[in-house]
């Protein structure tokens, strides 16, 4: 988090990964933490508070040390660039609430990421329909991750497509295991090569984060 000199001034916290993502979800259900408007639904970014203290919140955001896991991986190293400039277009609003609207001060934080955002946020409504059958900029809460997928890809959506015509659970068990999401053209061969080994009833069952983080791996694939 971030609290500027100004005592009176929103602190600016971003909830960094799953496990703190559910704490703090648990937190605002027991209403300890209260949501009090929602800043911008494009960015995920809303004002809370707590004992009435108030602060600005960045949700759903990539663990900061999940690039480093993945070994720096591009497509990781992107997502936590783009977090820590969505948080500086943050404290930039923060020292001056008002002036321009939350969304204008992020998309000049994030400079040449801007682009490759707004081209992951068009696709919002494709991968919407697929999942709720009704196109949508925002997604439920569960799924808040997909916003970072590359589903505005024509790969990535011939691929989406394909999981979905093989049914919803098959689409959904990739989408909510480990990080597949952000590599399925990629993986698309180690999961088709499962899917035709245990069929459209048994896949789903199959999969979980374990079997996401390995699945295509030699060593690993020997041992199943």
């Amino acid at each position: 988090g971030y609290q500027s000199a100004d005592a009176n001034a929103m602190g600016c916290v971003y909830i960094a990964g799953g496990t703190c993502q559910a704490a703090f979800d648990k937190a605002i259900k027991m209403k300890i933490i209260t949501c009090e408007v929602c800043l911008s639904a494009t960015h995920d970014i809303s004002i809370m508070s707590i004992g009435g203290k108030r602060f600005i919140v960045l949700e759903h955001a990539p663990h900061p040390s999940w690039h480093l896991v993945k070994g720096r991986d591009p497509k990781a190293v992107s997502l936590f660039k783009e977090t820590m400039c969505t948080f500086n277009g943050m404290r930039c609003w923060c020292a001056a609430p008002g002036e321009a609207p939350l969304d204008e001060c992020v998309h000049a934080a994030l400079g040449d990421l801007a682009d490759t955002f707004a081209a992951r946020a068009s696709a919002r409504p494709f991968l919407t329909e697929l999942l709720y059958k009704k196109s949508t900029d925002h997604f439920s809460p569960k799924h808040a991750h997909l916003r970072h997928m590359d589903a505005h890809l024509p790969k990535v959506q011939v691929l989406l497509r394909k999981w979905h015509e093989r049914g919803p659970k098959v689409l959904q068990s990739i989408l909510m295991s480990g990080d597949l999401y952000t590599d399925l053209v990629g993986r698309d061969a180690a999961l088709e090569k499962w899917f035709i080994k245990l069929g459209p009833k048994a896949f789903p069952t199959f999969m979980c984060n374990s079997i996401a983080s390995r699945i295509g791996e030699e060593a690993f694939e020997k041992v199943l």
